[in-house]
This record gives structure tokens, sequence and C-alpha cells, in this order.
């Protein structure tokens, strides 16, 4: 049987790399224990998880978990959504490319999804990121205004503070990327929770709907070929013989 209990220490995890590599953007990853190569130029350990926000103020969970119908694309944005004071529907998800830094930290570090291990993995480390990028947020724009950040308030996408003073995630992305990662934010008490535990519209039912959500099956790569199974229309039936020459002479 497979052991997924949570990892002794989660703090360990909370170790976050930020990155500009989106362009005028503001991207966090985490590191875990198993660690991984470093990715391209600036993204270094960015395993499992990447929050990006950009210009356009659009944010982006880039997640390894695959959706398999449990829903994951759903809670996994409602924990980011909820530190990050934004609604749900905000919150976009991406692929996650393939990598040993995208392990599943409870199922021997492979990049698989199952055990009903996403949200548990993640609730810890997600929570964490979204509540690290609100402070940076705010700290970028107490710098920009010249004023001290626990007067600022993030909510619904803006940073606000006293005389009108306002500024959108989009807008301070850029200098909150520049800022240092707090390494123990203030987090939610479940109390003040106004959608993790709440009735939620999943996220991915409108594009199953209307045909546009793709499936496994709707990947088409250069050169593709295909393989199926063939069976004997009669139950009990066996080959009879079959001309295995071709296949034989492949390489493989």
């Amino acid at each position: 049987m497979t052991n997924t209990t949570q990892p002794k220490n989660s703090a360990r995890r909370s170790f976050l790399k930020t990155s500009g590599a989106f362009s005028g953007g503001l991207m966090v990853g985490f590191a875990l224990p198993m660690g991984g190569p470093a990715q391209a130029a600036g993204l270094m350990h960015t395993p499992s998880a990447w929050v990006h926000i950009a210009d356009d103020n659009t944010i982006t969970l880039i997640s390894a978990r695959a959706e398999m119908g449990q829903g994951v694309y759903t809670s996994m944005p409602m924990l980011i959504a909820e530190e990050l004071n934004v609604d749900i529907q905000k919150v976009k998800v991406a692929f996650a490319p393939p990598g040993k830094v995208y392990g599943n930290a409870l199922i021997f570090g492979l990049q698989l999804t199952g055990g009903s291990t996403s949200v548990r993995e993640g609730y810890d480390k997600l929570r964490l990121a979204g509540a690290q990028v609100r402070e940076m947020l705010v700290a970028a724009a107490a710098a920009k205004w010249n004023v001290d950040a626990s007067t600022l308030k993030a909510e619904n996408g803006f940073v606000t503070g006293a005389k009108g003073k306002k500024a959108s995630y989009g807008q301070l992305a850029e200098a909150a990327s520049k800022m240092p990662v707090p390494e123990k934010p203030a987090m939610k008490d479940p109390s003040q929770f106004r959608i993790v535990g709440k009735k939620t519209t999943r996220l991915d039912t409108p594009a199953k709907v209307n045909g546009t959500a793709r499936f496994s099956i709707d990947v088409k790569l250069p050169g593709m070929v295909y393989a199926s199974l063939e069976q004997s229309p009669v139950q009990g039936g066996k080959v009879k013989s079959f001309d295995a020459t071709k296949a034989k002479s492949m390489p493989g």
C-alpha cells in the first residue's frame, strides 16, 4: 500500500523562488524536499505548481496534477483564490510540462495524479503561495506610494489605500516580482474562508458542455501513429493466424 501520509515539517516546502520569466509578470514556485534540476534561466526549482500574474491581471495556476473528473481544476484554484482574495473565476489553470521537479511528494516524487493526493499535497503550499504573492503585491504598492504596507488592503484583484489609491494586481506584478519572498506570510484562519469549504461552480463545466474541452483523445502530434486492440467478434474466439513480418522488420 502506498504511504500517502502528509510529509512532516511542511515548512521545508515553503521556500519559494520568484521569476520574471513570463514577461512583465510575477511567478512563484515551490521547492520540495525531492529537489530537481533547474529549469530555464530564472525559473529555478519550481515543482508542482506556479502562480503567475500577468500584466493584464490574469492569474494562472500552472499545475502538474491532471483533471480526471475529480474536480482538481476547481479545488486547486480555490486555494490560490482564497489567499489572493479574488473570485475563483479569475484563476485559470495551465498544464505543467514534464519534469522531475513536478513530482507528487506523496507518491514517491513521481509526476502523476492518484490516491486522492492532489489537494492534500497542494493544500499547504498553494495557500502559502497565494499568501506570499498577496503580501508581495502589497509590498510593491507600499513602495510605489511610499506608505506603510499595513495601511493597504489586497482584495478583488486590486491593492487599495487611503485617498483613493488603487492599483490592479497586474499593474503591480512586475514590481512585486522583485520583492523579497516572505517566509511566513499571514495566512487566513479557516474561520475567514470565503471560498475554501464553500459551495462553488466547477470551472471546467462550461468547456465540457460546449465541446471546447481538450481530452487525451484530442491530442494530435506530427508523425503520430495509432494502434488498436483487435478482439474476437465472438466469445471464446482465438487467433488462427497473423502476419508479423513487417512488425518484426522494424527496429525496437
